[in-house]
């Protein structure tokens, strides 16, 4: 068995399989089981196409096979479109005949209820069993352009024409995926695998993104999904990406659905699974897109090969306003306009009339698009300028003559330089064929909008950025925390134990002693400094200020002995049944209150957030995110992300917070999260005081699961 899913692995067998079989061939060409046989032939697909349906000896003049292992001869991948009650039977076959990969088009799976759930368990079985590895079921299958593999039903089943190209897909609806692919492939994105996913009952999104990108002829690749269980494995998608140069754009939908939440911690109340693919997102060089301008405009930017140095961009413009239009929006994603060099400048005047300017970004006027010789030039001097790192052309609608002139001018340039070189143009394709084939032919992106132009260039930026800032980074596994002693039962466990897990993975944590109840305040305080915090301790009360179980800034011994008796006998009113363990009397801690947290997500697993306000943090919304464990990078980064954060440096005369130890005390909670992920549901430490040294937890709430 293991060798047999060792083989299932080498996704080539997938991408470019030897010969296919057809599970339940149809003798109707417009049925699901009939028109992957017709696509295929349509499309040319040069390696036999094997038919299976015990019904038929013959079908379309091809010989019908009982079954898979009866046709005696390697085949790598079967389309499967037979009943969803004999979809495991179809598997097991497949693997006796070795077949390593199966597209699972019939739907009546989990999508359909309890016993769809059902029988996809069985399918998973079949396929864990027979070693193959399936796509789908309930998906609309996989395209392959090169290859000429159309493994699909439905309308793009007579879309064998699509460009070939760079670009692959994995979308987990396939009626939609394929939609999208149609309007890129419209607006001249070539493609190179296309897979509709499905329930994903094996094959998943991340682990199907990262067998394209291991394809040496996918040079970008983009995704559509909802979600996925495998989501942790994003991550590594991500850094894969970085690491091979081949950027990753993912359109997350679904993204106004809340994940599970739990009453107990406030960090639960604050964290949806938008907010954690976005983290995610951030952390790993994943690149999130909303619509399909966004893939077209990145893809054509990727095709040139070239990454910029910096967020340095520069402009020339046949329209003032165009340039104006652009800058607005590339300032807005993080792009800088830098006035061009003295040198730069100097060398445009000379081209440019007296009524245009040599400013980044600059308005050469319309004249010099009149000579080729003269538009060379200033693209030249623009692209030679040390400060700028990529370049944008704008050409208004410029059509006919004057647009090919300028096509071959900005293509002599771009064969001149390492930096990208981009094209702003709205002319239309049927009055300028010649000006379009031109930029196409040097690989030079033309994008019909200055705001998607900005767009476009701005991902571009960020991603070279994120291949320099995440390479090396701190991406180490914990071990699992085998001693610690922990309840055996799901539970929430008193602040005094939860704040005894935090020290043990030295998270710092406010000086404070716990009084059993019945005892002295006296004889356990003798250590301790005033003013004291004094909070009453039941692993049944979650929120002890809700119960009048909190007293602050208690100013001695004395103060601190009443407001004991205070808040047990609030808490013994509002929750009768609660058990008190006693009472916390802790120094008062001061500083710019945070909240830090953790929740374990279904798909990500432990995920760490921060947030300014303390018990305002639900209000004010201020909050970061990351999958841990994670570096001091990522601490630093997510603290940087919070729109408050300018309170750390001692915002108008306030006091300024210690980032750094802010900083080491997320590591550390990533770190605990980790070790602990098995037992943990949700960590609540709320407030933390950064003070102007040091931080400090002055309450926590652990839940187990």
């Amino acid at each position: 068995m293991m060798a047999k899913r060792q083989q299932a692995r080498s996704f080539e067998r997938l991408f470019a399989p030897r010969a296919i079989v057809v599970y339940g061939a149809s003798q109707d060409l417009t049925r699901i089981s009939g028109q992957p046989i017709r696509a295929l032939e349509r499309a040319g697909f040069p390696a036999p196409v094997y038919l299976v349906n015990p019904k038929y000896s013959e079908l379309h003049g091809r010989r019908c096979y009982a079954s898979a292992e009866a046709i005696g001869s390697p085949v790598d991948l079967a389309i499967v479109a037979v009943p969803a009650a004999a979809v495991p039977a179809a598997i097991r076959d497949c693997g006796k005949a070795g077949v390593a990969f199966a597209v699972v088009l019939t739907a009546g799976f989990r999508e359909t209820g309890t016993k769809g759930e059902a029988l996809e368990g069985e399918l998973k079985r079949a396929a864990a069993e027979a070693g193959v590895r399936v796509i789908g079921p309930n998906c609309m299958g996989m395209i392959a352009v090169e290859a000429r593999l159309w493994a699909v039903f439905g309308s793009i089943s007579e879309e064998t024409d699509l460009r070939a190209g760079g670009v692959s897909a994995v979308f987990q609806s396939g009626g939609f995926g394929y939609a999208i692919v149609n309007l890129a492939e419209s607006q001249g994105v070539g493609f190179r695998t296309c897979i509709s996913s499905g329930n994903e009952a094996d094959l998943t999104t991340p682990e199907l993104l990262e067998a394209v990108l291991d394809d040496p002829g996918t040079r970008l690749a983009f995704a559509v999904m909802e979600g996925t269980p495998d989501a942790r494995r994003l991550l590594d998608v991500g850094r894969k990406s970085l690491r091979l140069g081949k950027p990753v754009l993912i359109w997350k939908a679904a993204n106004t659905e809340a994940g599970q939440k739990a009453a107990a911690s406030h960090t639960a109340n604050m964290t949806g699974r938008a907010d954690l693919y976005r983290a995610a997102f951030r952390q790993s060089g994943l690149i999130e897109v909303d619509d399909v301008e966004p893939i077209v405009d990145i893809a054509k930017l990727v095709h040139q090969g070239r990454w910029p140095r910096g967020n340095r961009v520069g402009v020339l413009s046949i329209s003032g306003g165009s340039g104006i239009v652009f800058a607005d929006r590339a300032v807005r994603e993080g792009l800088v306009l830098p006035a061009f060099s003295e040198a730069t400048i100097a060398a445009l005047r000379k081209i440019i009339p007296a009524f245009g300017s040599a400013q980044n970004p600059a308005d050469v006027t319309a004249g010099i698009f009149n000579d080729m010789g003269l538009l060379t030039k200033t693209i030249g001097a623009a692209l030679a300028d040390p400060g700028i790192d990529q370049l944008n052309v704008m050409l208004a609608s410029i059509p006919g003559e004057p647009a090919a002139r300028a096509a071959e001018a900005i293509a002599n340039a771009a064969a001149e330089t390492d930096k990208p070189l981009h094209v702003t143009w709205s002319g239309r394709r049927e009055k300028s064929e010649k000006a379009y084939a031109t930029l196409e032919a040097a690989k030079v992106a033309v994008i019909p909008t200055p705001v998607r132009a900005a767009e476009a260039a701005a991902v571009l930026a960020r991603f070279a950025a994120d291949q320099r800032r995440l390479s090396g980074r701190d991406v180490a596994t914990v071990a699992a925390a085998s001693d610690m002693l922990l309840p055996k039962a799901a539970v929430s466990v008193s602040e005094t134990e939860s704040k005894a897990l935090l020290a043990r993975f030295d998270v710092p944590i406010t000086r404070e002693v716990l009084v059993p109840a019945g005892e002295s305040v006296l004889e356990h305080v003798a250590l301790l400094s005033p003013p004291f915090a004094v909070k009453v301790v039941s692993r049944d009360i979650a929120h002890k200020s809700d119960v009048g179980g909190v007293a602050l800034g208690l100013a001695d011994v004395k103060a601190a002995t009443a407001a004991a008796e205070r808040v047990v006998a609030n808490t013994r009113r509002a929750r009768p049944e609660a058990k008190i363990d006693g009472v916390l009397v802790s120094e008062m801690a001061s500083g710019i209150e945070v909240l830090v947290g953790v929740v374990n997500d279904p798909g990500f697993g432990p995920c760490v957030a921060v947030g300014l306000g303390g018990v305002l943090t639900e209000v004010l919304k201020d909050v970061s995110y990351r999958v841990a464990p994670f570096g001091i990078e990522d601490a630093r980064e997510m603290i940087a992300e919070l729109r408050g954060a300018r309170l750390f440096e001692g915002y108008r005369g306030g006091q300024p917070g210690d980032i750094e130890a802010l900083a080491r005390l997320l590591v550390a909670v990533s770190r605990m999260a980790k070790a602990l992920e098995d037992r943990i549901a949700e960590i609540d430490i709320n407030p933390v005081f950064v003070k102007q040294s040091g931080a400090l937890a002055a309450d926590a709430l652990v839940v187990l699961k």
